[in-house]
């Protein structure tokens, strides 16, 4: 946005209204003193769009009659966070254009929706009144003029329970949006469907104190409304956890009353369920997205998804599974699942028939568990699979996984031969990145051709000095010639091996940070015509030529902190080259600091030491 066209004034004390540019667009007054909105208080501003008076500091506020008449053409409007907001019948007439009403945090009760405040409001989409005191939900008659509105914001007040007519001035509508969470939701007898005759985009009904019992009964209340997306996060009353008995897991009766919702997507993430027992999802036939991550999850039973024909996207990561077996996935073997996240569970077991049917699988991620070797299986349709932090020590059938991976991450496993595993990947030739940092990789006896079509490599943080000392495995990136971004990164690198990026025309982007390199062959980046980036961060160099960079015609990026260069006037070569070409240096502000060879030894920046003590400089 224009900047010109904003008048920032928050923070600064304003009792009233400063003057400002009567044409702005924006005008923020939050953190001030405004105690009173009358009708006078705002000088008239046709082109003012948004308008916002958040947490004025005085203690209270008033909106008096008409008070934004003098700016009509508003489509936004921030009164929240005031605490203590009194509202005059009429406060908001006139802003027939407005779209945006934030009312969170005002202190208001059940009356604010039931005494005609919002009627001129005819252009209203959104409307937030989270953090306030409303124990029951009952919206105005002149609701039904309100037909642009669809995101209805309640979260954080005291509603007990909807029931009945209780929605009755807003039935023919779609609601975007009903957020109801973090409210008292209980339900201990029966009632009508208040949803009837409006369907909804998102239900937030997270963090309410209702149990099994009760949630299966509001659902129930609810039979034939069409929800697309239902959260249900941080549901503590539901899920016996792990080791406790005192409470419920969910059951297959628990969501019957959604069967005809339709609904597409339900979250119930960080809650405290402990088992999955048979048919517990077959309330949701069209389901296509089931995220249960982070709960205290232990036991998947067998048809536990049953009946979910539609699942395309199962998350389960953040439990406490210890074992994958074949009963667990069994029942999605029908189904068009794509994605099937296991990260930062405890699976040190995967079932040998665990993963068959899967068909449709293009993602697979199990990070962060306990398994000491690939996964068995055949997934033809795989692309993305994730096995970093675990504690597999070699690549021995992922080939019969999947030929068809295109990206596969193997960092912080326990992998050792870097030969060895790359005639494993090079049976799978459509992989294009490939991570293999912060392993054991210290041998490499002979180098096969491996996944050739390579575009990005990650070699960082292991012994790739032993890897290939006594010029072993030198030509393992001979084939790469597709390859764009290769880090070698903390490898214990004390020299680069003679031809090592031979052949890597379509290199891009070369990481040698953090090794322990003194100095740099004088060709070793020969052939490199296609690098942009370059870092040496971090490493023991004393010295360094600027022919060495000869090569690089298109280097842009240059790191070239943390050296350990000694003044000298031979770096004035170095110097003049930076200050000659178009290299964009990352380095401190006083430029390249090198240490002085005589007493005291401290860090001097470069440009100083060359200026002060060499001539021809």
């Amino acid at each position: 946005m224009n900047f010109r066209l904003v008048a920032n004034c928050q923070g600064q004390s304003h009792k009233t209204v400063p003057e400002v540019d009567p044409s702005i667009q924006v005008l923020l007054l939050n953190f001030n003193l405004l105690s009173t909105i009358l009708n006078s208080t705002l000088p008239q501003m046709d082109s003012l769009k948004m308008l916002s008076l958040g947490k004025q500091l005085g203690g209270s506020l008033y909106v008096g009659e008409r008070a934004f008449q003098n700016v009509a053409s508003l489509t936004f409007l921030d009164l929240g966070g005031n605490m203590n907001v009194t509202l005059h019948p009429t406060a908001f007439a006139g802003l027939t254009k407005l779209e945006v009403l934030l009312l969170d945090v005002n202190g208001f009760d059940e009356k604010v929706l039931e005494r005609r405040y919002f009627q001129d409001l005819l252009s209203l989409k959104r409307l937030d009144l989270s953090g306030n005191h409303i124990q029951r939900l009952r919206p105005d008659p002149t609701f039904q003029q309100l037909g642009r509105l669809s995101f209805l914001q309640l979260k954080l007040n005291r509603i007990e329970k909807i029931c009945g007519d209780d929605l009755q001035n807003l039935r023919g509508r779609h609601l975007s949006l009903l957020d109801l969470s973090s409210n008292r939701l209980l339900y201990r007898d029966t009632c009508t469907n208040p949803f009837q005759n409006i369907t909804l985009g998102t239900l937030d009904i997270s963090s309410n104190p209702w149990n099994v019992m009760q949630v299966e009964q509001f659902f129930t209340s609810l039979s034939g409304t069409q929800i697309k997306n239902l959260k249900m996060q941080h549901s503590g009353g539901i899920g016996s956890s792990f080791g406790f008995r005192n409470l419920k897991d969910i059951l297959a009766s628990t969501f019957s009353g959604l069967h005809d919702s339709s609904t597409f997507s339900l979250d119930m993430s960080h809650g405290f369920l402990n088992e999955l027992v048979p048919s517990v999802f077959s309330g949701f036939p069209d389901l296509q997205v089931l995220l249960l991550r982070s709960n205290q999850i232990t036991e998947i039973h067998d048809g536990a998804f049953i009946s979910l024909n539609q699942l395309r996207v199962l998350d389960l990561s953040n439990n406490l599974l210890g074992e994958l077996y074949t009963k667990a996935l069994q029942s999605l073997r029908s189904s068009p699942l794509q994605s099937l996240i296991l990260k930062s569970n405890h699976i040190g077991t995967v079932q040998q028939d665990a993963l068959i049917g899967l068909d449709f699988l293009q993602f697979l991620d199990l990070q962060d568990n306990a398994l000491s070797q690939v996964p068995k299986g055949k997934l033809s349709s795989l692309r993305h699979l994730m096995l970093g932090q675990n504690r597999i020590r070699d690549a021995w059938g992922i080939e019969h996984l999947s030929q068809n991976l295109t990206h596969l991450d193997f960092s912080s496993n326990r992998l050792s031969d870097l030969g060895q595993l790359w005639v494993q990947l090079g049976k799978i030739p459509s992989l294009v990145f490939l991570n293999l940092s912060s392993n054991h990789l210290s041998r490499c006896f002979r180098v096969h051709e491996g996944p050739r079509y390579l575009r990005e490599l990650d070699l960082s943080h292991n012994s790739l000095a032993d890897v290939w000392k006594g010029g072993k495995c030198v030509g393992i990136f001979h084939h790469l010639e597709r390859l764009t971004v290769l880090n070698l990164s903390a490898g214990s690198l004390r020299a680069l091996p003679e031809g090592l990026f031979q052949g890597l025309v379509s290199l891009q982007t070369l990481d040698l940070s953090e090794n322990l390199l003194p100095l740099l062959p004088e060709d070793v980046f020969l052939g490199l015509q296609s690098l942009h980036t370059l870092s040496l961060r971090g490493n023991p160099m004393m010295t360094l030529s600027p022919s060495i960079f000869q090569p690089l015609v298109l280097l842009w990026t240059l790191d070239l902190q943390e050296l350990a260069l000694l003044c000298h006037c031979e770096l004035a070569g170095l110097q003049t080259w930076l200050q000659s070409n178009s290299v964009a240096l990352k380095r401190s502000v006083a430029g390249i600091p090198c240490f002085l060879t005589t007493p005291p030894f401290t860090q001097v920046s470069l440009s100083w030491f060359l200026h002060s003590n060499c001539n021809e400089w």
